[in-house]
């Protein structure tokens, strides 16, 4: 299998704390050397639009003025925003993005709409080939 002892990463939503939780998982397991793979679905998919990145993240219902402090905290201790993160693991490791065919389809977005760390568009079935039967975390 393609992926073999993959870690792969089901991002289904786009809020604020699951893509700094993405990048994070992202870059350590590109550091411990291990395949990651990550399939993009749901909400999360706004962010990997064509400059989605740059766009303000939704902060979860309830946790806004929570998530207003840790952003703060982040940005205090310098660290990287999700984006940069993965894009830091793409340059240190094996590490493959994958969006939901389902869900582009049904927004009409084509492999061109997609940020460029977007590998392709796949279906469920070819994601769990690629991803070798590894460990998957549902984000």
């Amino acid at each position: 299998m393609p992926g073999g002892n993959s870690f792969n990463i089901v991002m289904a939503t786009g809020t604020a704390e699951k893509l700094v939780m993405l990048g994070v998982l992202t870059q350590t397991g590109a550091n411990l050397g291990m395949p990651v793979r990550i399939f993009v679905t749901g909400t999360a998919l706004k962010s990997f639009r064509k400059n989605g990145f740059n766009d303000r993240p939704v902060m979860p219902a309830g946790f806004e003025d929570y998530m207003k402090g840790l952003v703060a905290g982040l940005d205090k201790l310098r660290t990287d925003n999700w984006h940069k993160m993965i894009e830091t693991a793409m340059q240190t490791g094996d590490v493959k993005i994958f969006a939901c065919s389902l869900m582009t389809s049904a927004l009409g977005w084509k492999k061109e709409d997609l940020d460029p760390i977007v590998d392709s568009i796949v279906g469920a079935t070819d994601f769990m080939i690629q991803s070798g039967g590894g460990q998957t975390v549902i984000i």
